[in-house]
């Protein structure tokens, strides 16, 4: 008896083998990225693809292949944020009439021949006069010798509300003008309490010295009493991605609206976007990363599209604290007034993760991610890339752009879940703690029969 014991012991109580490691095959999909020859650190902005088809939260199921099959070490970081905005700085301005028709259609200026090349006089005939509406301003960039990323206009407040549409325009010699903002939107709306300001002006890059403000629709004229600029920011400007997102009303709670974003983006903008002329919105946005997990405020604000000529103005997105929830709940306070019966769409705008990856071995390399089985790496890789600048061209890393078309690996399969394993050694366990209580109650009984006779 002890012998057949002893065996059934050895064999309940052999290991499990090992998992093999993963495959490329083992993930659903992947994106194919060349590297130029001499690369031994890539680096890339993270596919959108990524986020929509990541299994995992934390992105733990991606991994990058070498041609031969191999995996290769690599980190995923989010992407740093920028530097504080250079400041703003106070523009030399002048206003001007509408010049009279020449071949040059320029404007008759006296230029300082120095330097700077500082402007130091209008012509009188360009001059208006006080009762004159301004509707053009030349202003004088020569002081900063650096391209110019944006206008702020400042004027008096107003008694009405008003809306006006500008073009901006870019010359070395006040003669030949090339468009930097070929048109724009600036506004002064009060309405409930709200102040609804639009006076920054987004511009093309230009390096030239003068820049002329016109003012294209025919309301009332624009009276800055002071214009700013600033400059574009030192270094490559990070990438970002813009999605909209449809959403459901919730039954039973007007105003409440729910989205579901197509992936783990790692959301830090949003706005709202309304197809209906002249709404607005006083709104409450939370999110949270499963469907019964639960929510977290994330930005509250007011949220606008106002409609005047042809010209539509909408509200700058909202910051918030980076996240990766899929779920959104949008609360809109009195939904009737101000919304109607649309649905708002939710904007969410993001920059994607950095990844880096040591080339080893022949390309072309594949990302490959979305994988149920597969576990974030225990390997702690970072200090291989200790040092690696985080902007573009620094740093030894050589920044690659992977193939836009998403090839397919393992399929959507690879996405399912399997089935929990059947807990062997707990059975195992269990079968042998009931075994030898048999044995011990065999044992008893055996005993018992003797000392009766």
């Amino acid at each position: 008896m002890k012998r057949w014991l002893w065996v059934l012991l050895a064999v309940v109580l052999v290991p499990c083998a090992v998992s093999a490691k993963m495959q490329m095959n083992d993930f659903a999909y992947g994106v194919r990225v060349q590297l130029p020859e001499g690369t031994a650190i890539a680096a890339m902005d993270l596919p959108g693809q990524v986020y929509r088809d990541a299994f995992r939260k934390d992105l733990g199921d991606l991994r990058v292949f070498n041609a031969a099959g191999e995996p290769v070490p690599h980190m995923i970081r989010y992407a740093r944020t920028r530097d504080a905005e250079p400041p703003w700085r106070s523009l030399a301005f002048f206003p001007v009439s509408d010049p009279p028709a020449s071949e040059a259609g320029g404007y008759r200026v006296h230029v300082r021949t120095g330097p700077d090349g500082a402007i130091v006089q209008i012509d009188p005939q360009l001059t208006p006069s006080p009762s004159q509406a301004v509707r053009t301003y030349l202003i004088d960039l020569s002081p900063l010798r650096r391209s110019l990323a944006r206008l702020q206009l400042e004027w008096p407040q107003l008694d009405k509300n008003w809306m006006s549409t500008v073009g901006i325009d870019a010359s070395d010699d006040l003669a030949a003008w090339t468009p930097v903002q070929p048109r724009a939107t600036v506004a002064d709306i009060r309405y409930g309490g709200h102040r609804l300001l639009r006076n920054v002006i987004e511009l093309d890059r230009t390096a030239k010295r003068y820049l002329r403000l016109r003012q294209l629709d025919s309301g009332p004229a624009i009276r800055p009493v002071r214009i700013l600029g600033r400059i574009h920011q030192e270094g490559s400007k990070a990438i970002r991605a813009v999605r909209k997102v449809e959403g459901r009303p919730l039954p039973d709670s007007p105003g409440v609206f729910e989205y579901r974003t197509a992936g783990a983006f790692p959301v830090d903008r949003v706005n709202l976007i309304f197809d209906q002329a002249n709404s607005m919105a006083e709104a409450l946005l939370e999110s949270r990363g499963d469907a019964n997990g639960n929510w977290k405020r994330r930005t509250r604000g007011l949220f606008y599209r106002i409609d005047l000529d042809g010209t539509s103005l909408v509200s700058d997105p909202l910051s918030v604290s980076m996240t990766m929830d899929r779920n959104w709940r949008l609360t809109v306070d009195d939904p009737e007034s101000t919304i109607g019966r649309s649905i708002p769409r939710l904007e969410i705008s993001y920059r994607p993760h950095d990844l880096f990856f040591i080339a080893r071995g022949n390309g072309p390399f594949t990302i490959a991610f979305g994988s149920a089985r597969a576990v974030p790496l225990k390997v702690n890789v970072a200090a291989l890339f200790e040092g690696i600048g985080r902007r573009h061209e620094q740093g030894i890393e050589r920044w690659v752009t992977p193939e836009k078309a998403k090839i397919i690996l393992g399929g959507p399969r690879r996405l399912s879940p399997e089935p929990k394993p059947v807990p062997t050694r707990r059975i195992v366990l269990w079968s042998i703690l009931l075994l030898g209580v048999l044995v011990v109650a065999a044992m008893a009984w055996h005993l018992a029969r003797r000392m009766v006779r």
